[in-house]
């Protein structure tokens, strides 16, 4: 491979490398900053609620929820940095990157899932702290979250046959 072609899996890396650091600071910085960032919030959700009746249980609970989350997001993040690491070292197809690759797939999977149960712990975080419309829950399954787990669903599907194509590569390469 030469250097023109190693250059977008590296910065793919440094692009995957700077998403996992920045998804779990995202998250913290929401809940220390709260009181700043929640009412300037664009989420249809939040203008039903007082952002600022939010005691400091439930801003744990949020933070809990939401860094598992970015946590998470930034496992499999890493895992696809590893995939285009290995591919800028001319080994797309090693067994580090295959497992790279599918350790993003069923992370995306799972956070499609997930985001459905952080927005669920959203509502009733929001809906506990607010005396004027507690005890409501919104559980929210529509497009966005059907297409969201879609595509992990593809992304597994790829990883799969990601798999086969080095299972192909190395039969190919044991008779050479």
């Amino acid at each position: 491979m030469n250097h023109a072609n190693r250059f977008m899996p590296r910065l793919l890396a440094g692009l995957t490398l700077a998403a996992s650091i920045a998804l779990p600071l995202a998250a913290m910085g929401v809940w220390l900053f709260w009181d700043q960032l929640a009412p300037a919030s664009n989420d249809p959700a939040l203008p039903y609620y007082d952002p600022a009746a939010l005691g400091a249980g439930a801003r744990l609970a949020g933070f809990a929820l939401f860094l598992t989350g970015a946590l998470t997001q930034a496992y499999g993040l890493l895992g696809l940095r590893q995939t285009f690491l290995e591919a800028a070292a001319g080994r797309a197809l090693s067994l580090l990157s295959v497992y790279g690759f599918r350790r993003f797939a069923w992370v995306s999977l799972f956070m499609a899932a997930f985001a459905i149960v952080q927005r669920t712990g959203l509502i009733a975080l929001l809906s506990a702290s607010d005396p004027t419309k507690q005890n409501a829950l919104s559980i929210q399954i529509g497009t966005p979250e059907l297409k969201a787990i879609f595509m992990g669903l593809l992304l597994v599907f790829v990883a799969q046959v990601f798999a086969q194509a080095k299972a192909a590569k190395d039969e190919n390469d044991a008779f050479v």
